[in-house]
């Protein structure tokens, strides 16, 4: 997670403009990755390292209420460290570091431009980053990034549109009760990752063990059997293989480090058992016969 510190652009030629209160060209541009940031600075005229990057995966482990931003880096980057993504001093420094970034923005006034495409991911970052502008004094535009790949970035831009930030969204996604999630539209995508009530799996955990019971697979073709049917696609590879381990033992590695899954897995898929339950009791947490060896 790691990035170059942003600055502040203050660049007259920036496309056909946002010009700030001063008169010149004054904005924080704010993409949600790497590859978006790569493709954002030239349509923007800026270095790459000047898009600041606001990355996180909120569908992912804790994002308690009552915190603030500096308690809630602390509980992500320990959460994020968990799971294996980084060291933790290091996340916490980048977190605290894009935080102070959007907090310079914002103390200057500076227009403020986020670049999010229409997948869960993005509306989750986009809900903490309105939560953080909220009542900004400057311009905050939104730019609807398309979720293909031959997008037009430059078309994307002059199609931004005013953006009012406020903290509902990002309220709802860290209640204790998930019912206001359905409240935001945006928030329609996660509402599926609740487990369902008969099986106790949600719809990500289904799909996973319905790739996996024509035959095992590895991490890499988990993963693309999976996003295809995703669409939009919104889960990154890593985050995925993090839910499949997740859902031991209804999903086993075997010796080559394919994922597989077990007799459990199948009675659970099959409504025969529930997650909680942890499927039929023989063989429980074996590789399904007939499965392991194609």
């Amino acid at each position: 997670l790691h990035h170059s510190p942003p600055a502040l652009a203050s660049v007259a030629t920036l496309a056909d403009g946002l010009v700030g209160h001063s008169g010149r060209v004054d904005a924080l541009h704010v993409a949600p990755g790497d590859a978006l940031a790569a493709g954002v600075a030239p349509v923007v005229g800026l270095p790459v390292d000047d898009v600041l990057l606001w990355r996180d995966v909120l569908h992912d482990g804790p994002v308690p209420a009552g915190l603030t931003p500096a308690e809630l880096a602390e509980v992500r980057a320990a959460h994020l460290a968990a799971r294996g993504w980084g060291r933790e001093t290091d996340l916490l420094a980048s977190m605290r570091e894009r935080d102070e970034l959007l907090d310079t923005a914002r103390r200057r006034r500076a227009d403020i431009v986020l670049w999010f495409e229409p997948d869960l991911v993005c509306a989750l970052a986009l809900a903490q980053v309105a939560d953080r502008l909220a009542g900004h004094s400057a311009p905050v535009w939104l730019v609807s990034v398309p979720h293909r790949a031959d997008r037009n970035l430059y078309t994307a831009w002059r199609r931004r549109r005013r953006f009012d930030p406020r903290p509902d969204a990002f309220a709802a996604l860290r209640s204790p009760d998930p019912r206001p999630w359905a409240g935001v539209p945006a928030f329609s995508r996660l509402l599926a990752e609740l487990p369902d009530g008969p099986s106790g799996v949600s719809r990500l955990e289904r799909e996973i063990l319905a790739v996996l019971r024509s035959a095992p697979r590895s991490g890499s073709e988990l993963f693309v059997a999976v996003s295809v049917k995703e669409r939009p696609p919104w889960i990154s590879d890593r985050s995925l293989w993090a839910v499949a381990d997740d859902l031991a033992p209804l999903v086993s590695r075997l010796a080559d480090g394919r994922y597989a899954i077990t007799s459990a897995g199948v009675d659970v898929l099959a409504g025969r058992s529930t997650r909680a339950d942890g499927g039929c009791p023989p063989g429980e947490g074996e590789p399904e016969p007939g499965n392991a060896g194609h």
